[in-house]
């Protein structure tokens, strides 16, 4: 394992930011794991691992060391159960898990970054959560280098939310997930379902490949492709509003929701297109005109340009509709 110095962290994350890192080290071991730890406590910095930098926001220079997780490799407990490193790419792992019989994740096609970043933001889509399918976390604390095994019902999963997002000395090292034995799909999210029926296959005949292929599909129209048009995929969290704020909302504008028991769920990309906001920007960063949750990047700008400029658009919405987006993200 080799420290590096002072190292641009442009390449290193999704939204090409440029700002340095005080040290940077790879690793691809738990055992280069504990090494980097170990150097961190002895220069007295923090640490921070990252997989792909593909849901995460540098805002300034980060005075620490800088960990970019290789940790590779899979371990296959039963037919349904299996332990996966931090380091594997998420995508390619749903796409072993359908060519493995272990059926269930395909609605999670094609989100970028590693295994290990899922469960920090509860990763969803399409009607699926990827904390639905998780059994335990594997963890090794930044500070005291203690590994710990969290169950599930330790991660306090929520929307788009878990202990790991506010607890970053949590390293996840691996994660064991449940998957099902029946090629069951679901198809049940109204924008899957509608794009599935221009198709000409039957729905009935639906196989968890096909639903995979469909879902990558879709993304690849809706969303804008993040090694071309550089972003951290939804950039704002949809609303999740209590009956009297959605009221207070739907008196200024009508808007389309889902009741889930006592709250409504609103989808934030259609306040900021109704806003006006998409497809517009500055010459370095933009709404993208493809969908209005996704902020794109020229890659040749800092962190605090971005903040201000998803700043703006918070704000705005909030003058114009009186309710408050935030930002889905981590921020550093």
């Amino acid at each position: 394992m080799k420290i590096q110095e002072n190292i641009s962290i442009k390449d290193l994350n999704s939204l090409r930011v440029n700002q340095l890192t005080r040290y940077f080290c790879s690793i691809e071991t738990i055992e280069e794991c504990k090494e980097a730890i170990e150097f961190s406590i002895s220069k007295k910095v923090p640490c921070l691992f990252i997989g792909e930098g593909s849901n995460i926001v540098f805002t300034k220079d980060y005075d620490g060391l800088l960990i970019k997780n290789n940790i590779l490799g899979k371990k296959e407990q039963d037919s349904r159960t299996i332990e996966i490193f931090s380091g594997e790419n998420w995508h390619n792992f749903v796409d072993w898990t359908i060519s493995n019989n272990r059926y269930g994740l395909e609605n999670l096609a094609l989100i970028p970054g590693t295994v290990g970043a899922a469960p920090i933001q509860n990763i969803g889509a399409y009607g699926k959560e990827v904390s639905s399918f998780i059994n335990e976390i594997k963890t090794i604390n930044t500070i005291t280098a203690e590994e710990r095994i969290y169950a599930k019902e330790d991660c306090e999963f929520s929307y788009r939310s878990s202990v790991f997002q506010n607890q970053n000395n949590l390293f996840i090292t691996s994660v064991i997930f449940e998957t099902s034995l029946d090629a069951d799909v679901d198809i049940s999210y109204d924008s899957l379902k509608d794009y599935i029926k221009t198709s000409a296959k039957e729905v009935k005949t639906l196989t968890p490949k096909d639903v995979f292929n469909y879902v990558s599909a879709l993304r690849r129209n809706v969303l804008p492709d993040h090694n071309k048009e550089f972003n951290v995929g939804s950039f704002f969290k949809n609303l999740t509003l209590m009956e009297e704020e959605f009221n207070n909302l739907t008196n200024i504008i009508k808007v389309p929701f889902y009741k889930s028991n006592s709250l409504y769920k609103v989808p934030s990309a259609f306040l900021i297109e109704r806003a006006g906001w998409k497809g517009k920007g500055l010459d370095n960063i933009r709404v993208s005109n493809k969908h209005s949750l996704v902020l794109t990047t020229t890659g040749n700008l800092k962190g605090k340009e971005v903040i201000k400029f998803a700043n703006s658009i918070v704000d705005d919405i909030h003058n114009k509709f009186k309710v408050k987006l935030e930002i889905e993200p981590t921020l550093i």
